[in-house]
């Protein structure tokens, strides 16, 4: 039985993009494009049972027309060649708003084998997802809404770290009942959006968000009986139960990754998706391969220059670019000279970049001595403006500039969520 698992294309990243004359859309999403029809293409290719998604289809839970435009048209091959889809929630697919549909529940009322799961589900031996391969298990856990449990009477009023404590005990739980109920015979999935324990970061997640989120152990997801857990949230392929996998102990515990770069800290992280194969005649926990398949993700590449005892400081800005592939690849150029040195010719830079597919920036290391105005910031002030206000002030984040005014958001979404 084989299963593509991918998670977290977050549609909608435009930063570092531009107007594509061709088709009027931002190139970023055409990247975001390409590297989803490339998972498709493979998913049909490999004539997979399940396309199993881990979560987090969007950048953020509106998505807009276009994005879900092109979301739909990529998925659509899939289900024209009859491979069934299974979806979870993730926290960027559901709105703060108790009661709201997810950017993601459409899908489940369109033609097509299509389920998704936004709350925690258990598809067992009485009614298994169906594939031409036999039956599969499946134990969905999708992002937990805080805004659904402090909605009941009885949660109102609980600590965040009360509901934190409550929904790492309600899914472990969860997770440990459905796999005692499963058919050994039958292969058992576990789909999560959630993190674990130890996860290794790959630069974009803010871990001081992830710090405060439920987490889990391997043990938690990954009862006894349970064959593979897919899992979505962190944007780095790591099998968290990599050795007791090797040793023949317990199943993988993969994060698949996501398929596109979203920010210069991910330059380095590869990006793709996972193809699994599970043998039902094998032994229930370790009847399961899997291989990671990357995708044509946008390169990113930072170039960091320190010519402050250089005598021509452009020379050694022109020879640190050569001495990189910029190719097709979003850039980022920062030196550092003094204030004596000759200024350094941008206008070579930019040429020497020409080849790049875009150039994400070209700054000067700034001097801590140098004297910046002041953000002034009032009481009737909104976030937006606030963070707006103080990025103007500070020139060396001006490129990422609409990335943390949607972090600075989301974590004021974030923190309202948790005190309704």
């Amino acid at each position: 039985m084989k299963i593509l698992h991918c998670a977290d294309l977050h549609l909608g990243y435009e930063t570092h993009g531009r107007l594509d004359p061709a088709t009027g859309l931002n190139t970023r999403l055409l990247d975001f494009r390409r590297s989803f029809d490339v998972l498709a293409a493979r998913a049909i290719a490999e004539d997979v049972d399940l396309f199993l998604f881990a979560g987090d289809a969007y950048r953020t839970a509106d998505p807009t027309p276009t994005q879900q435009r092109q979301f739909a048209e990529a998925l659509r091959p899939v289900l024209e060649a009859g491979i069934p889809v299974a979806m979870i929630v993730g926290n960027h697919d559901h709105p703060v708003s108790f009661g709201k549909a997810s950017s993601v529940d459409i899908f489940g009322v369109l033609d097509g084998a299509v389920e998704v799961f936004s709350q925690p589900s258990f598809r067992g031996k009485d009614n298994p997802i169906r594939t031409k391969s036999g039956p599969l298990q499946l134990i969905a856990l999708p992002w937990p809404i805080r805004s659904k449990i402090l909605a009941t009477d009885q949660y109102r009023g609980k600590t965040p770290h009360e509901i934190r404590e409550l929904i790492e005990s309600y899914y472990a739980t969860f997770a440990r009942q459905c796999a005692e109920a499963a058919d050994p015979a039958v292969p058992l999935v576990v789909c999560a959006h959630l993190t674990v324990q130890g996860s290794e970061l790959s630069g974009s997640e803010r871990a001081s968000l992830i710090a405060h989120e439920p987490t889990f152990t391997v043990p938690q997801l990954a009862p006894p009986g349970v064959d593979y857990v897919a899992l979505g949230h962190i944007h780095r392929f790591q099998d968290r139960n990599a050795e007791a996998f090797a040793a023949g102990e317990g199943p993988p515990v993969v994060y698949s990754s996501s398929i596109e770069r979203i920010s210069f800290k991910e330059h380095d992280a590869e990006k793709g998706f996972v193809l699994v194969d599970i043998d039902p005649a094998g032994v229930p926990g370790r009847r399961t391969s899997f291989e990671f398949v990357a995708t044509p993700a946008r390169r990113f590449v930072p170039i960091q220059v320190d010519a402050a005892e250089a005598e021509d400081p452009t020379a050694a800005v022109l020879a640190a670019i050569g001495a990189h592939d910029i190719a097709d690849a979003v850039v980022r150029v920062r030196y550092r000279v003094g204030e004596e040195q000759p200024a350094v010719d941008e206008a070579a830079v930019r040429e020497a970049l020409a080849s790049a597919d875009t150039i994400a920036a070209i700054e000067r290391d700034l001097d801590a001595v140098e004297r910046r105005q002041r953000t002034v910031v009032r009481s009737d002030t909104t976030l937006k403006d606030a963070m707006e206000r103080y990025v103007d002030q500070h020139e060396t984040l001006a490129r990422i500039k609409d990335d943390l005014v949607a972090a600075a958001l989301e974590i004021e979404r974030e923190v309202d969520a948790a005190t309704r």
